[in-house]
């Protein structure tokens, strides 16, 4: 591999929704919230903007949002949305084809996601996220999770600025996302919450970030690629801390065809009463792994999901116990650690 880490000059804009371009170099687009108002808790609220068609490449996304207004904030490709509105109620599911889902019916990809105070993303110097011509992608919807409702009279304008070019990288990115589904047990330490999927593309893949996200159960998340009985660690962090896109723990690592993925979620449920379910709501669970990669192949992308039901599936049983790595669930080595301990009340990591 041959990137270095840059970050891109962005052009700034503090606009609704606003472009900023230069002849041959690279431009902004800002797209926000209009002063949206959450109508009940765990309220999904979008807006878009419709892209130019010539091909263009998402190379920095810099977040304009607080945790103190959105639970999370996701970005997303939509061939159609058929929508005058500027914002529109997005709680529906993608395959119900219901028009108060993301993209109005129809499939949608996903280009960002932000949660606990994040901090901006530059892609690799050489890589970008492809959108507009042959890709499918042809508006950028914002969806904003707002967990509360805001008292009279407050509004927001949440919203992100995308630094981009017209001109083509050698690589590409796209997103690969390990996930669970199922219930969570009460008062217990750790609850682990496993995902496991083979790798079966014809082409080769390099992370170059991972992002955990969980809510409030979410004590460590990690993830590995898993080759010739080998474990290489992806990333390893905790969701209580900023869900922003990390460095992967392995520069340069390549995930090709027959390779094995595995995640684990580690969760505490010492303060819960009841069974967690998974869902979108905050006081529900998520266990998502996201792998941002590279690749030299120049098909459009598709985002890729690989999931597991948390009671059905556990790495045990495609691994020898012995070969699970040790620090799986462990805080070591993860920077802030401290802030996870105060919010599960743990005088000590696991």
């Amino acid at each position: 591999m041959h990137w270095k880490l840059t970050s891109a000059i962005l052009a700034t804009a503090s606009l609704y929704v606003s472009v900023c371009t230069a002849p041959g170099k690279t431009y902004s687009l800002t797209i926000r919230m209009k002063e949206a108002i959450p109508t009940r808790p765990d309220d999904l609220q979008c807006t878009s903007i419709k892209l130019d068609p010539e091909e263009s490449y998402i190379i920095k996304v810099d977040p304009h949002a607080s945790k103190q207004t959105a639970h999370h904030m996701m970005v997303f490709g939509c061939e159609e949305i058929d929508n005058n509105n500027p914002i529109w109620d997005c709680h529906a599911g993608e395959s119900s084809g219901s028009n108060n889902s993301v993209c109005r019916g129809g499939e949608r990809q996903i280009l960002f996601a932000w949660a606990m105070d994040a901090t901006s993303k530059s892609l690799p110097e050489g890589v970008g996220i492809r959108v507009s011509g042959e890709t499918k992608i042809n508006y950028i919807v914002v969806q904003l999770h707002y967990a509360n409702v805001f008292p009279d009279g407050v509004t927001d304008n949440s919203g992100v600025t995308l630094t981009m070019t017209h001109h083509r990288p050698p690589m590409q990115a796209g997103y690969l996302v390990l996930y669970d589904v199922g219930p969570i047990p009460p008062h217990k330490k750790a609850v682990e919450v496993d995902s496991y999927c083979k790798y079966t593309r014809k082409y080769p893949i390099y992370p170059i970030g991972f992002r955990t996200h969980s809510h409030e159960l979410g004590y460590v998340t990690s993830g590995y690629r898993i080759r010739d009985g080998k474990w290489t660690e992806i990333g390893r962090m905790s969701p209580q801390l900023p869900q922003t896109f990390y460095e992967v723990s392995n520069p340069g690592m390549e995930i090709k065809e027959g390779d094995e993925l595995a995640s684990r979620c580690t969760m505490n449920s010492v303060a819960r009463d009841e069974v967690t379910v998974m869902g979108a709501g905050h006081h529900d669970e998520m266990c998502n792994f996201y792998i941002m990669y590279a690749t030299y192949n120049q098909d459009p992308l598709k985002t890729e999901l690989c999931t597991q039901v948390s009671q059905m599936f556990h790495l045990t049983d495609k691994f020898p116990a012995e070969d699970i790595p040790k620090d799986i669930s462990s805080l070591k080595g993860i920077k802030g650690f401290e802030k996870v301990l105060v919010h599960f009340h743990m005088s000590k990591p696991l």
